[in-house]
Parts: structure tokens; C-alpha cells; sequence
């Protein structure tokens, strides 16, 4: 058997046996559908919620605007009166939003009415309430001001200076853009801890347990040995990875779509295509984690800069998708940054550049070519073999 499978080999049975690892290793991947998956259901369930529910509208001196309040009650809104203060009541979170209505004295006919609206953009429920109250408002004043020129003769189409038909062409819209845009981040941050164990425990490990040094005393050169053990953590990593993209695919066909504005989940196909994106990151996590194991001291080093390090891609990527940025040559020449872009238009349903994701391919391999070079040369090192204090 050539010595990088015997390594290989050795590698995967010494980490299949230490099952409580792996199922841990395993369970990481599911913490982000999970909460992406609550993220939907929360926010899809508040938004069913106050569209179907009648709408309650606080409001200051209902008395004072009858017209408005018949306006509202008309539309299936319910109307309550106020009592208290509305700005404590509103920051405590004890009413969603206040309608303040003019007192009757400062009320002039034939004059707008000077009304306030006390929100708590913190709160959801307040943002969704608010937005369909302003909704009816508007309506009111339309239907009020068409009224008033027809009484004076004039048409209400000289009001009419745009009409836009808007078309959604995308897969989705509001709340699931963002919602789909952040699970690139959660990709790219298990591609970094799914292996991590693997790494840790084969460098650093071995090293501290004094089991390296007999290692290297079989038929095997250090550069076999060290391909051996990426060969292990690469074979880890895609297991975590593809726990995680098939909870993705379950998470998003059962999760309240239509209500956050997402057409149609992303296809089969399109989850295959994040992946093969994502395997070049794969060798490049491995790659990295077994320099860093490499290169540190003790295990202990090691773990404080392994549990660092996915914070790097996996933070990038959340600013990328809170912000996202049009793809080009540049960013995709950046290992991790130009997968996160990509991953993000494939899960959106966008159309993807063949060359930018040949640039990402080619950058990525070039960059985990010369982390190998230097996990080689560190390997060459007589210090590799025994622990440093």
C-alpha cells in the first residue's frame, strides 16, 4: 500500500473510533440551518401573523378625528383609545406603535391634519404594524383629496403623474434576500471546523503524546506523512459540509416561504454548484489548520488559534451579505471572499460568471499550494517531533 493511504488510514482509524468527537464534529454543521431555520419561522410567523390578524391602531384623541377613525374601522382596523402616557407605553413594548390625533382646538377645517406617529423601530411587531397603518393613511388621504376635486369640478387624474408597474424577476425578495444571503457565511465557517479535530489532534496531538516521533520511523517521508493526514481532514470536512448543505435543503423546503418573499427555494442543482465552490476552500481549510498545528508549540496554542481562525472568513462573509458587493476579478481573487459572493448568487438564483469562478478556483488552489509548501518545510523540522515548551 503506497505510505500517503497508509497514513490515510491510519489517520481515519484513530478518528472513527472516537465516536462522541465525530457526532459532536457533526452537530456543529446543524446549528446553521437551525437558526436560520427559527430566523425563518419567526419572522415568517410574525408577518402571517399581522397580516391576517385584524389590525389593532392605538390611537391619542379619537375623538377629535371621526373621519379618520371611520376611515380605519371601515378597513378592519380596530381602534383603541389610549390611556397613559403613549411614549413609555410604546418604549416598554405595551402597544406596537401610538397614533397622536390633534386636539379638537388646533384642528382647522380645510387645513391638513397634524398628526403623529410614536413607532419602535426595535421591535418587529411594531415595524410591520406601523407600515400597514401608513399604508391606510395614505389611502385615506388619496380617496380624501379625489373627493374633494371632484366636488370642485376637477379631475383627480391631474394628481396621476407616474404609473409604475413593478415585476419581481428574482427568486426572492425582502426579508428572504438577507435571510439566503447568510447562508454562504455559515458554509464557509464549517468548512474551517468541520476537520478542525482531525488536525489538531494529528499534529499537535501526536506531538504532545510523543507518538510522532515512532510515526517517522516507518518507511514514510514527513511530506507522505503530512499529505496523509490532509487526505484525513479533507475526507472530515466534506462529511460536515454535506450535513450541512442537505440541512440547508430540508431547512428551506419547510420553512413559511411566501410570506418572507422567497418564490422558490434553491434547486438541487444549484446546492450542487455551492458545493463544488466550496471544495477548493475544503483543501485550503485543511491546509491552513495543519500549519497552524504545525507551527505552534503546544496543543493548547493550537486550539486558541484554530478557534480563531474561521472567525476570519466566517465575519467577512456576514459583512458580505449585510452589504453585499457586485462581483469582479479582485474580489474574486481573494481566497473565501469571491466563494462567499459566488455561493451568495447561486442561493439567490443569479447568474454566475464562468470566469470569476475560474479566477476563484485558481487563486484559492494557489494559495493552499503554498500553505502545503510551508507545511512541508515545517515538517522538515527536527522540532516537529517533540513537544516545545
Amino acid at each position: 500500500m503506497h505510505p500517503i493511504l497508509t497514513v490515510f488510514r491510519k489517520e481515519m482509524l484513530d478518528h472513527l473510533r472516537d465516536r462522541r468527537s465525530i457526532l459532536v464534529a457533526m452537530i456543529y454543521p446543524l446549528m446553521g440551518p437551525i437558526l436560520l431555520g427559527v430566523m425563518f419561522f419567526f419572522v415568517g410567523g410574525s408577518m402571517r401573523v399581522n397580516e391576517n390578524a385584524p389590525l389593532i391602531v392605538p390611537v391619542v384623541n379619537p375623538q377629535s378625528t371621526p373621519d379618520v377613525i371611520s376611515f380605519l374601522e371601515s378597513r378592519g382596523a380596530t381602534v383603541r383609545a389610549v390611556r397613559g402616557d403613549p411614549r413609555r407605553l410604546v418604549s416598554g413594548g405595551r402597544i406596537p406603535f401610538a397614533l397622536v390625533m390633534p386636539a379638537e382646538r388646533d384642528i382647522t377645517p380645510g387645513k391638513a391634519l397634524n398628526m403623529q406617529m410614536l413607532t419602535n423601530p426595535s421591535r418587529f411587531d411594531s415595524i410591520v404594524a406601523t407600515g400597514r397603518v401608513i399604508e391606510l393613511l395614505n389611502s385615506y388621504e388619496r380617496e380624501t383629496v379625489q373627493s374633494r376635486l371632484e366636488k370642485a369640478g376637477i379631475s383627480p387624474e391631474i394628481l396621476n403623474v407616474l404609473r409604475v408597474d413593478q415585476e419581481n424577476i428574482g427568486r426572492a425578495a425582502g426579508p428572504a434576500v438577507i435571510l439566503l444571503t447568510m447562508i454562504p457565511p455559515f458554509l464557509i465557517f464549517t468548512l474551517f471546523t468541520g476537520g478542525v479535530h482531525v488536525t489538531l489532534d494529528s499534529t499537535s496531538g501526536e506531538r504532545e503524546r510523543g507518538s510522532f516521533e515512532p510515526l517517522m520511523m516507518n518507511p514514510v517521508t514527513r511530506p507522505q506523512v503530512l499529505s496523509g493526514k490532509v487526505a484525513a481532514a479533507i475526507v472530515f470536512t466534506l462529511m460536515a459540509l454535506a450535513v450541512q448543505v442537505v440541512a440547508f435543503w430540508i431547512m428551506l423546503h419547510i420553512v413559511p416561504r411566501e410570506s418572507l418573499g422567497l418564490v422558490a427555494p434553491p434547486s438541487v442543482l444549484r446546492l450542487l454548484a455551492v458545493v463544488s465552490i466550496c471544495l477548493p476552500i475544503v483543501v485550503l481549510a485543511a491546509a491552513t489548520q495543519l500549519l497552524i498545528s504545525a507551527a505552534t508549540r503546544s496543543m493548547k496554542e493550537a486550539q486558541t488559534y484554530l478557534g480563531l481562525l474561521p472567525l476570519i472568513p466566517g465575519l467577512a462573509g456576514m459583512v458580505l451579505a449585510l452589504a453585499p458587493v457586485q462581483a469582479h476579478p479582485l474580489l474574486a481573487a481573494i481566497p473565501t471572499f469571491g466563494q462567499t459572493v459566488l455561493m451568495g448568487q447561486l442561493v439567490r438564483a443569479e447568474s454566475v460568471s464562468g470566469l470569476l469562478a475560474v479566477i476563484t478556483v485558481v487563486a484559492t488552489l494557489g494559495s493552499t499550494a503554498l500553505l502545503l509548501w510551508l507545511g512541508f518545510r515545517l515538517y522538515d523540522r527536527d522540532e516537529i517531533l517533540f513537544p516545545q515548551s
